[in-house]
């Protein structure tokens, strides 16, 4: 089966999307990834850390052995 989840980079998102590829679904990820972008405009560093898209990319491949793990920034 196939999902979209719609604000996939942000803290539940991330978790879902995860969660669902693990258990055999199709995951996409929708985000306008704007709360990464805010805070590099101002230099900040959240409470609950971000990782870089690509550290999160390369954690998904990691836990799920999937290799066709890819993200497009629009």
């Amino acid at each position: 089966m196939k999902v979209l989840v719609i604000g996939g980079d942000g803290y539940c998102g991330w978790a879902t999307a995860l969660y669902l590829s693990s258990k055999g679904y199709e995951v996409g990820i929708l985000d306008s990834m704007v709360r990464r972008h805010w805070d590099m405009e101002i230099q900040v560093e959240t409470l609950t850390p971000i990782a870089p898209i690509q550290k999160r990319i390369q954690r998904w491949k990691d836990l799920t052995g999937l290799s066709n793990v890819g993200y497009v920034f629009g």
